[in-house]
């Protein structure tokens, strides 16, 4: 199957115990933010509609981030972190539509806790870099089927719809692990940042 690619952006505000950033401090740092995903690898997603192989694309998807790190300051410009995170990722697929049917709003959602390990060095403008192991916490797929009928002259009528989630979590990988790449920038507490993810197994 498919890699999963995330990028986060992050409004993270940080809280902290003893003198910020000087070296042998702590800090606790909560965040939230955006989850941006979508799936790599291949050209899309493959399907059986009416007994005929579909090719399925996927797109990136929108979704919540948030969670806390502790981080440890190392030196002046060396910082380590750890932390728990919740992640929704997945992504959403293109709209299929045949002369009776139209299947729109569908997306794969995939939620994720996760334990970003990562080294930030200040020298550089606030680059981070490590590893973040995954552990799945649910996933669905979900799509509206829109029915109709046609006549001679194109009109459609008799409309019908049903909605349809459907739970893929016995299809995926339970762990996981991915390598997080990414900025920051600090004031006056507050940290704006966007980290890259690219996932290392299929899920």
């Amino acid at each position: 199957m498919k890699r999963i690619a995330v990028l986060i952006v992050l409004v993270t505000s940080t809280l902290v115990s003893m003198a910020q950033n000087k070296p042998g401090t702590w800090s606790v740092i909560p965040h939230v933010g955006v989850s941006i995903s979508s799936l790599l690898g291949g050209s899309g997603i493959y399907e059986v509609v009416d007994n005929m192989i579909v090719e399925v694309k996927p797109h990136a998807l929108l979704g919540f981030v948030g969670g806390a790190d502790v981080m440890y300051q190392a030196s002046d410009a060396v910082g380590l972190s750890a932390g728990l995170s919740f992640v929704q990722a997945g992504c959403k697929l293109e709209d299929y539509t045949d002369e009776h049917t139209t299947v729109y709003d569908r997306y794969l959602r995939i939620n994720y806790v996760s334990m970003p390990i990562l080294v930030h060095n200040k020298l550089l403008p606030g680059l981070k870099v490590g590893i973040e192991p995954t552990c799945l916490f649910n996933a669905n797929n979900h799509e509206v089927q829109q029915s109709y009928e046609v006549d001679k002259e194109g009109k459609k009528s008799n409309f019908h719809e049903d909605e349809f989630t459907i739970d893929m979590k016995n299809g995926m990988r339970k762990f996981g692990l991915s390598i997080p790449v990414g900025v920051s920038y600090e004031y006056e507490n507050v940290v704006l940042g966007a980290l890259y993810h690219v996932g290392v197994f299929n899920i």
